[in-house]
């Protein structure tokens, strides 16, 4: 595949990360099955995420994960950020490292770590679409 076409793999899927990160966020706050519908809350004092409401049960996250359709998303997602992370580093790392030969070795073994990635995230996605994580 010739470069100019990778790039623009790399903008579109990064436009993909915006619209699919943007629903796993809804999926986590507004849409989330809680009674308060935020599972989680960012802490500007502490930086970190919090618990809101002050408990979170298993059957609520399981009721969110083992939809299909949410399940469907975050395989998007999850399809999306692989290429896109790992194919940033690609043109990283050639840029650093130039020649053909380098490229070559950067392309193979970032495709090899991208296939593992890719490949324990849908693990997850298929688990949590089961009902056990």
């Amino acid at each position: 595949m010739r470069e100019s076409q990778l790039m623009f793999l790399q903008y579109l899927t990064g436009l993909l990360v915006v619209v699919f990160g943007s629903f796993h966020f809804l999926l986590i706050s507004v849409l989330s099955p809680s009674p308060d519908k935020i599972l989680y809350a960012y802490s500007g004092t502490s930086g970190a995420h919090v618990l809101v409401g002050g408990t979170l049960f298993y059957s609520w996250v399981r009721a969110v994960y083992s939809s299909l359709i949410w399940g469907s998303v975050l395989e998007l997602l999850l399809t999306f950020l692989v290429f896109h992370v790992f194919n940033g580093f690609r043109v990283v790392l050639s840029e650093i490292f130039p020649g053909t030969r380098a490229d070559k070795i950067i392309t193979y073994a970032l495709v090899i770590v991208a296939l593992v990635v890719f490949i324990w995230g849908s693990r997850t996605v298929v688990l949590a679409l089961n009902g056990g994580f």
